[in-house]
């Protein structure tokens, strides 16, 4: 059996909301939906940049977007942005198109990644796609730059704070030399931003290594 080789998948959605379900009565609904997926990928061991994905989704519930998103969507989408959005399966449909292109499986990276993946699950059973579906293209695990972060760089009898380590403020990029991404947020500057933090992280152990 021929063994398995994987490359990197720097992921990060837009949603317009905090909660993916939400519960009505006895029934668990989703509830905010994505409205942007981006993401980086890259390869293995020099994690060169193999190429990127950018798409927009139109929600079917737009009324339900809270404020002060750091994506501004409902400024950006009165704006015409969103005109060319596509469907949530449409969109998943394009992204596993695009990933189709390499042999190799996915690992799914991001920042904060925990809330991404769990939005894109909701999505996944929206859609019908199994995890056999899945497994074609993602390994089943996933990594997160915002602990792999805290782990190299908080320093010993320092307190943690979630704000040092947080893409939005901007700290984790000005801590490791790197540019902060442009405001408003999107989804592919945010895998960008990912992708970027990885590498520099990477570029550090292996200096002290040395």
């Amino acid at each position: 059996m021929a063994k398995e080789e994987y490359i990197f998948g720097f992921i990060d959605i837009e949603t317009t909301g905090h909660d993916p379900l939400k519960k009505v009565g006895n029934v668990l609904v989703p509830w905010h939906e994505i409205i942007e997926i981006g993401m980086v990928v890259a390869d293995q061991p020099n994690f060169d940049k193999l190429g990127e994905f950018e798409i927009k989704i139109n929600p079917q519930h737009p009324e339900r977007c809270i404020s002060n998103l750091i994506n501004e969507y409902p400024k950006r989408a009165f704006n015409g942005e969103w005109n060319d959005a596509v469907s949530l399966n449409c969109a998943l449909k394009k992204l596993f198109e695009f990933l189709g292109q390499w042999q190799e499986k996915i690992i799914p990276t991001g920042h904060n990644f925990f809330f991404d993946w769990n939005f894109l699950q909701v999505a996944f059973v929206c859609c019908d796609i199994l995890n056999e579906d899945l497994s074609r293209f993602f390994h089943y695990t996933r990594l997160d730059t915002r602990s792999m972060a805290v782990q190299e760089l908080l320093e010993p009898n320092v307190i943690y704070d979630p704000r040092e380590f947080s893409v939005r403020s901007g700290k984790i990029s000005k801590r490791l030399g790197i540019k902060q991404e442009p405001y408003p947020h999107t989804a592919l500057n945010g895998a960008m931003q990912s992708y970027k933090i990885f590498k520099k992280i990477r570029e550090n152990v292996n200096q002290n290594l040395k």
